[in-house]
């Protein structure tokens, strides 16, 4: 058996690199994919330091059938090196990989929307992913990387590709009055999708060097806004609301506030994950007719190929980089990451 050295989840803060087995067994239109970078996440940090939460250590994830430990990553970019014989002309080729695995049949799929199969999966949450030497995924969600673009450049387009998805599903067109209420890590991403559409963005966040960042990434407006603001207070900030809301950091009360700046008739566009109960005005949406949009990943071959082509110029990588670590310093990085302390996405150098 060939092994190759990964990052395995086994735990809650137990996660080794290690020698694991190299994949072997493709399937007729898989790819081997020989990774570069990949890139961590808040999903990731909340498995390592609170999990697990997504990865089916415990139990078989019902699409995958997958359980054990864990190769993570579902952000990662790479070169096919083998392939099974109906994707022989990957070989050879750079790929940004979308990660979510959809079917192809199901009812969601046959309409463009696969990020809701019905036995959707994702690489490196529901089964082993691209935190490791060496990869599997079916072509089909592998997108390949101009000659142009580096791969420190590319190893972002799985996110941004996401950011682009929750700009798309918000239907925000050319010269609207745009909030970005938090630009962490996916408020910046879709602030990069806000900018090359002619959006007006006002970026709002506790943090001052996000806001910072969001100003380089494009924003036209920032402000700076203090912990304690309620739905009532948050209003003389924005005052007659904006056409579209963006709510990024899923922290609690962050909807309500949000759609206190929600104009009438305008959309507020949920991206954010917090999994507690939380207390809504639905009274106010109603009355003011607030179309309340949500989001979730990304349709590959819709986002990905474009979130390669906002990062060509190589301006987004270098303002949202924080650090790339080795993979055998990935304990390092995701400590970094669950305490907080990173200021940019972080990337593990696979090879």
């Amino acid at each position: 058996m060939t092994t190759m050295r990964a990052a395995v989840l086994h735990g809650t803060h137990d996660l080794r690199v290690e020698d694991f087995p190299k994949p072997e067994k493709l399937g007729a239109k898989d790819v081997l994919i020989h990774v570069k970078y990949n890139g961590l996440c808040g999903t990731d940090a909340t498995e390592f330091a609170k999990g697990p939460m997504m990865v089916p250590l415990n139990n078989p994830h019902p699409n995958s059938h997958h359980h054990g430990a864990t190769v993570l990553g579902h952000e990662f970019i790479g070169t096919v090196v083998d392939a099974g014989p109906e994707a022989q002309e990957m070989i050879g080729k750079r790929i940004a990989c979308g990660a979510g695995v959809s079917c192809g049949e199901c009812s969601m799929c046959k309409i463009g929307r696969t990020n809701l199969c019905a036995h959707y999966y994702t690489l490196g949450l529901s089964i082993h992913g691209g935190m490791a030497e060496y990869a599997v995924a079916p072509k089909d969600i592998c997108v390949e990387i101009p000659a142009d673009i580096s791969d420190e450049d590319a190893a972002l387009a799985q996110p941004l590709a996401v950011g682009i998805h929750g700009m798309r599903r918000s239907g925000v067109k050319k010269g609207d009055r745009v909030v970005l209420l938090g630009v962490g890590a996916i408020g910046s991403f879709v602030c990069v999708a806000l900018q090359n559409i002619g959006a007006e963005i006002i970026a709002m966040d506790i943090d001052q060097k996000r806001l910072d960042t969001a100003k380089e990434l494009g924003a036209t407006t920032t402000i700076l806004i203090p912990t304690d603001l309620t739905p009532e207070t948050i209003k003389s900030y924005v005052p007659g609301g904006a056409d579209v809301v963006f709510e990024t950091s899923g922290a609690p009360g962050a909807a309500a506030r949000a759609l206190a700046i929600t104009k009438m008739g305008g959309t507020l566009m949920l991206m954010g994950l917090n999994k507690s109960l939380q207390e809504f005005p639905f009274w106010d949406a109603v009355l003011r007719e607030v179309l309340i949009q949500t989001t979730v990943a990304h349709v590959c071959q819709d986002d990905v190929p474009l979130a390669l082509e906002l990062l060509r110029s190589g301006k987004v990588a270098k303002l949202l980089t924080d650090r790339i670590f080795p993979l055998e310093q990935a304990n390092e990085a995701f400590e970094i990451l669950s305490s907080g302390k990173a200021i940019g996405k972080i990337l593990i150098a696979a090879s």
